[in-house]
């Protein structure tokens, strides 16, 4: 009985001659080749001449197995300067995406990967995967196009035939923003702690996790200085009057600001409470993490600078200038001004006319 081997796989490629010849690749280590001696034999799976080279290929020094791989730039990249400075969070989004990367194009010969065609397998490879999650099939792709990058950075590879895909997860969150009626429905229903976090949000327009282990450390009684886990940014800001009150009122029970029966929050306790609260004020739809567009809007409409918003927010101007052309529309007040102007305008130039001198006549 002939045993299947795990990890061994045909490619059939038709030579310059026209002759057809079957290649066999062992995953993770690449082309398998018989011996030195073996040449005269049969090579195909259960031949010796074949299980000779299976077995040394198994029994190779990884990094031999692994050379002239994709696998050999996925393995640079994790011990680069690039990998290791990721937060913590993004790591373990990196090494899932890393992990299903390798099982599915770790043992390709760098060669496979720079021919272009390899880019409609890359596309076919993560349109199969979007079946399932779309937003994660885009990520997982990102994740390729970033190590590619560095491998082509380095001379390792001459070409990236993963930039620039046409994403097929779009998230059109426009009209995902917290108005005044929303803010003041959960303000009404919402239990002490969760208003807590959720003026937090408002006044500080940082992420979810940030803002779950914000230490009382971080807050001096005027100003709040934290270091974002996602960008590794350092925020300085000063807190608004409203907010400086809330805080001051809150019992310093634990070391994070927010706490649930005076322990800090854990992530699946909070989004469970957060979810119960957003139900009962009637604004299902609406995400914790919309508040960062909503204190960006907030902020704009104040009269701050993008870039004063990028300061406040850890963004980049670019990502303030974007967010702002995407939530903007939603706000009354900036069309309600708009309109005031154009009134005003209108006012100015008829009085000018009326108030014109009549014109000269002999």
């Amino acid at each position: 009985m002939r045993v299947p081997l795990k990890g061994i796989y045909a490619s059939k490629k038709k030579l310059a001659d026209g002759t057809r010849r079957t290649y066999y690749y062992l995953r993770g280590f690449g082309a398998l080749k018989p011996q030195e001696g073996d040449e005269a034999e049969p090579f195909m799976p259960g031949t010796p001449a074949f299980m000779r080279a299976f077995h040394a290929a198994i029994q190779a020094p990884r990094i031999a197995r692994t050379h002239g791989t994709l696998q050999a730039i996925i393995d640079g990249y994790q011990r680069s300067p690039q990998y290791l400075k990721l937060a913590p969070r993004t790591k373990l989004d990196y090494d899932a995406a890393l992990l299903r990367i390798s099982e599915r194009f770790g043992n390709h010969p760098l060669s496979v990967i720079e021919d272009p065609k390899i880019r409609v397998r890359f596309l076919q490879w993560r349109d199969d995967r979007a079946k399932t999650s779309a937003r994660q099939a885009d990520a997982v792709l990102g994740v390729l196009r970033i190590i590619l990058e560095w491998g082509r950075d380095r001379g390792l590879l001459m070409h990236n035939h993963a930039t620039r895909p046409k994403k097929v997860y779009k998230a059109d969150r426009a009209d995902k923003l917290w108005l005044p009626p929303d803010i003041a429905a959960l303000q009404e229903v919402a239990e002490p702690e969760i208003r807590l976090a959720f003026e937090l949000a408002l006044g500080t327009g940082q992420r979810k996790g940030d803002l779950l282990a914000l230490p009382w450390t971080a807050y001096d009684g005027e100003r709040i200085r934290l270091r974002q886990a996602k960008r590794n940014r350092m925020i300085d800001m000063p807190v608004t009057q409203s907010l400086k009150a809330l805080l001051d009122a809150q019992p310093r029970v634990a070391k994070t600001i927010l706490t649930r029966n005076g322990k800090p929050w854990g992530k699946v306790n909070f989004d469970h409470r957060w979810r119960e609260t957003v139900v009962r004020a009637g604004r299902d739809g609406l995400h914790f993490h919309d508040l960062r567009g909503t204190a960006c809007t907030i902020l704009a409409q104040a009269g701050a600078t993008p870039s004063e918003i990028a300061a406040m927010l850890g963004w980049t101007v670019s990502t303030v200038a974007r967010m702002l052309d995407l939530y903007q529309a939603m706000t009354a007040s900036l069309s309600d001004s708009a309109v005031a102007k154009l009134e005003a305008r209108t006012a100015k130039l008829r009085n000018e006319v009326r108030n014109a001198p009549a014109p000269h006549t002999k």
